[in-house]
């Protein structure tokens, strides 16, 4: 069985490389959802909306709502600033903190089957060459404004 040095590899590697593929799903509501979630996770404390949507790379309305839906299913709390009103801060509530105990869990396993499927050789060769294929894209990529320029 993968231990959990090995699945915590992978599922960094993984989130690292699906890090832009959030953008494209953040219509479906569960991604958004999660993608909150590990915000809040991550900064260990309450957070601002607009913190948010910086992290999230999207608009300030599509937070507020994901934050709507959040608050109704009782997973996050809103709290004014105690100086500026107009700031509310976003934190994590017990269900929240559980709901994201529970998907590190199920994620945990999933990645623990898939290791234990492929073998970390496999999928460290997979990752190499998948960040290899990305820095050497990055190299060769024209730049859109030399492109842009060549058309006029």
């Amino acid at each position: 069985m993968a231990d959990e040095k090995d699945i915590e590899y992978v599922f960094n590697k993984l989130n690292e490389a699906q890090a832009s593929e959030l953008n494209t799903r953040m219509n479906d509501t569960n991604a958004g959802i999660g993608a909150v979630l590990k915000v809040l996770d991550e900064a260990k404390g309450s957070v601002t909306c607009g913190e948010i949507a910086k992290k999230m790379r999207v608009s300030t309305a599509r937070v507020a709502v994901l934050i709507k839906k959040m608050v109704a299913k009782n997973l996050i709390e809103r709290n004014c600033d105690k100086l500026d009103a107009r700031i509310i801060h976003i934190s994590l509530t017990q269900d929240g903190r559980r709901m994201i105990d529970e998907l590190r869990g199920l994620i945990s396993l999933h990645l623990s089957r898939v290791i234990d499927a492929l073998g970390m050789d496999k999928i460290k060769t997979y990752i190499e060459t998948g960040e290899e294929i990305r820095r050497v894209a990055d190299e060769v990529r024209p730049e859109l404004s030399e492109f842009l320029k060549s058309k006029k």
